[in-house]
């Protein structure tokens, strides 16, 4: 099973959510305005009330400004994968507008970032050599690799391997959504991992994907489940998980970075059957 944190519940609704009702029960409004009239200036009013959103999914990421590109830069990015997603969202599918627009937000940045393909070959290469080294050393061993085992592996030490976890974090595009779902599909965190499906001809193939995936957190070990769970199922982003855990933004992206290339060769191989879960 995956071991998801969840934030404490309040016995009685605080001053915070009845604030979030009330901008919840604003942005309805407009939304119903806008659908209606479908004029320029509510568009305009949209974009501004969910700028926050564009930020939020750029800071998520975690991509460290790197050459030609700039925080400015992913930020509008981001700003036209909302646009995007304005143009093209349907309030009546039920589906909140932030569940919506946050994979394609994700998306028009990443993408953008593909095109400009930014990241040095170096990094690319020490990448794929980390991948190969906890893959292999896993299989070997029966078991997930320490830091100690892969940086005496690979000849180096713990502080280089740390180094080079840090550069690989800050400049890979590869995320658990990414491996299991492809840009255009749904995050994580709106997979329910635990329910059946009412599609009984999908429903062999959807738990065979389930098991897989997770088999795969499962897997991993326990601080680093921790972290995948906080930031794929409660969304939050590095710097609050760190103040969760009690470590540095930085370290939070290490030990993520780890766990992406410790699940990736056992994902990729499996992403067609990993797609039924978005489906």
């Amino acid at each position: 099973m995956i071991m998801i944190l969840k934030r404490p519940a309040l016995k009685q609704p605080s001053v915070t959510e009845e604030a979030k009702s009330l901008e919840e029960r604003k942005k309805k409004k407009l939304w119903a305005e806008y659908i209606k009239a479908r004029a320029p200036k509510l568009r305009e009013e949209i974009i501004r009330t969910y700028a926050p959103l564009a930020r939020r999914t750029v800071d998520r990421l975690q991509i460290t400004a790197w050459g030609c590109v700039n925080k400015d830069d992913l930020l509008s990015y981001a700003v036209l994968g909302l646009i995007d997603a304005i143009d093209r969202y349907d309030p009546t599918l039920q589906t909140s507008f932030e569940a919506f627009a946050s994979p394609r937000i994700r998306g028009a940045v990443l993408d953008a970032l593909r095109r400009l393909d930014w990241v040095p070959r170096s990094l690319r290469t020490s990448e794929s050599q980390l991948r190969q080294v906890f893959g292999r050393m896993e299989a070997q061993l029966g078991r997930p690799p320490t830091n100690a085992e892969v940086a005496d592996f690979m000849g180096v030490s713990e502080e280089e391997l740390d180094g080079m976890l840090s550069d690989v974090a800050r400049t890979s595009l590869v995320s658990l959504d990414d491996l299991v779902a492809g840009m255009d599909s749904s995050p994580l965190a709106e997979i329910a991992l635990g329910s059946e499906d009412d599609d009984p001809y999908r429903d062999t193939e959807r738990m065979e994907a389930k098991d897989r995936l997770t088999g795969a957190i499962a897997a991993l070990p326990d601080r680093e489940k921790q972290i995948v769970s906080l930031y794929y199922f409660q969304e939050m982003t590095f710097k609050e998980i760190g103040q969760i855990l009690g470590v540095t933004e930085q370290r939070v992206s290490q030990i993520h970075a780890r766990a992406m290339l410790r699940m990736s060769h056992k994902l990729l191989r499996h992403q067609d059957l990993l797609l039924t879960l978005t489906k």
